[in-house]
């Protein structure tokens, strides 16, 4: 094969390449002006006590957005600010589906602190988190102690009272801790106990390291007590691990 020969052939392939390089990119263009490169849906994934709706909103996704013009960092940082409760947010996106998977990890909740007089989102290591100015704002019991609070955003209490029982909520089976509307961290002969308040009204008394425990003997007592038609009362865990229970006191004292 000659030099001239040579030559021509290998222009011929680079024009054959170019012609190719240019319909792809007519073709990807066309592509990502079509429906196909398009949002479709939006899911999110971990959500517990943020709503779902709220998140998608805050991250500004639409459907009939650009899948491939998404600025991806920038939503993520945004909502990890706007959510201090989150520790953690990864969008992925699926362009077979044309699917935005918003994947958040939220921190461990304890509940709401309620101290001077308002409410404050606590996380199980015991940071104060946000203000809560409704008192509803999560899916957790109120919490609260007899000692002396100093409240600052972003810092933990430092009632080891308080730390204890933030740090065993979590630990509280959902089915369980839903039937909590509130505990209480009190000091009684010296010693600090928490005091239980249970959506039914019962009130339970339990030692400071042992809320799961006592929570799930609480369970089975609770069941035998409503299938006797005994009327909500006082469980005691403190005077005996397995509880013990007793009506409330009468009024007048009889």
């Amino acid at each position: 094969m000659s030099a001239e020969t040579s030559r021509s052939t290998i222009r011929k392939i680079t024009y054959t390449i170019l012609i190719m390089i240019f319909f792809l990119a007519v073709l990807f263009a066309i592509y990502m002006e079509s429906p196909l490169a398009r949002v479709k849906q939006i899911a999110i994934i971990g959500s517990g006590n943020i709503e779902s709706t709220v998140l998608i909103r805050d991250s500004g996704i639409i459907v009939g957005q650009n899948l491939y013009q998404l600025p991806i960092l920038s939503i993520e940082n945004r909502l990890l600010t706007d959510f201090p409760m989150l520790d953690r947010v990864n969008i992925k996106r699926n362009f077979m589906e044309q699917k935005v998977i918003i994947d958040v990890k939220e921190r461990k909740l304890a509940g709401l602190l309620e101290a001077d007089g308002s409410f404050y989102t606590i996380l199980a290591d015991g940071t104060v988190l946000q203000k809560d100015t409704t008192g509803t704002g999560i899916q957790g019991p109120i919490i609260s102690t007899t000692a002396p609070q100093s409240i600052s955003l972003g810092s933990k209490v430092t009632d080891p009272g308080l730390l204890a029982l933030c740090a065993q909520l979590p630990e509280v089976p959902q089915s369980e801790r839903a039937s909590l509307s509130e505990l209480h961290v009190q000091t009684l002969h010296s010693q600090e106990e928490i005091v239980a308040f249970t959506r039914d009204g019962f009130e339970l008394f339990i030692p400071l390291h042992q809320l799961v425990h006592a929570l799930h003997l609480y369970q089975a007592i609770h069941a035998k007590l409503i299938a006797m038609g005994v009327a909500p009362g006082i469980i005691d865990f403190i005077s005996s691990g397995q509880g013990v229970y007793q009506p409330y006191p009468k009024a007048g004292g009889n």
